[in-house]
């Protein structure tokens, strides 16, 4: 439906939530020069690091794929999630305890189109970082395949997903030290358990379900697909498996940060 030039969906005003998206993106441009360590420099040198030094360590994995093609779509896919993980977190956490969300909320917006903004937000910085790190790849002849653009989808997916899960953390953290959880609880198994720097298959069998169960996972699965132009049904399902997380995680994100920012 709209409205007054508004598209209202399932109860949300689309209008509203692009706004908040592009104070977000305003705010980027401010500081775009310091921002350019976040999405390109530090994820470009954990690239660079893992590809030639692990890489001339591990000669191939995974059928004879060398370990630098095999790592870099799981090292993008790492640096998606820790900034919309970072974003839906502490970037949230901020904006609740600083009054932002207080001022906000006097206007026609509502915590749902509040959390759906800051989730689009987190999703568009996942994609810049994939963009930013994934043409370093392509520069050194790690990612080759016409397919490779696909891997945006998978980023979006992350931050979409991942992005949910820290705005549950910024709705029920108290304070900075239990929020620092995210990166302990979360984001550092994700990061290095999630098939990024190593196949799920060498890990014990009891734990390989749990590793493929993890949020990230199928994310790295479908990067990795595009990355190498090889794709099958299980990255359809891993997608599908991803929307569903999301489907899911997201409702119980809002229902939280209703609870700490009306009641």
């Amino acid at each position: 439906m709209r409205t007054q030039g508004t598209w209202i969906v399932a109860g949300v005003r689309w209008r509203s939530v692009q706004a908040l998206w592009l104070r977000h993106a305003v705010a980027l441009k401010r500081i775009w020069k310091v921002a350019t360590t976040w999405y390109l420099v530090e994820p470009a040198f954990a690239l660079v690091a893992v590809g030639f030094g692990i890489g001339r360590l591990v000669d191939e994995v995974e059928g004879g794929v060398r370990y630098s093609v095999f790592v870099a779509p799981g090292i993008i896919m790492a640096s998606a999630m820790i900034h919309a993980i970072f974003e839906c977190s502490w970037g949230v956490f901020y904006r609740i305890t600083g009054g932002f969300y207080e001022t906000v909320l006097t206007a026609p917006v509502t915590v749902t189109e509040l959390a759906l903004g800051d989730l689009t937000w987190a999703a568009t910085r996942a994609v810049l970082t994939t963009i930013s790190v994934g043409s370093v790849a392509i520069a050194f002849g790690w990612v080759t395949s016409p397919w490779a653009v696909g891997i945006l989808l998978a980023a979006l997916l992350v931050g979409m997903e991942i992005g949910a899960i820290g705005l549950i953390f910024a709705a029920l953290s108290p304070n900075t030290h239990t929020l620092s959880l995210v990166f302990t609880v979360v984001a550092t198994p994700l990061y290095f358990f999630s098939g990024s720097f190593f196949p799920i298959a060498v890990l014990p069998d009891v734990l390989e379900p749990l590793a493929w169960a993890l949020p990230l996972t199928p994310g790295v699965h479908i990067a990795q697909g595009f990355a190498r132009g090889e794709l099958r049904l299980t990255h359809l399902w891993s997608a599908l498996y991803m929307i569903g997380l999301t489907a899911v995680i997201l409702p119980i994100a809002i229902r939280l940060l209703k609870r700490r920012l009306v009641t």
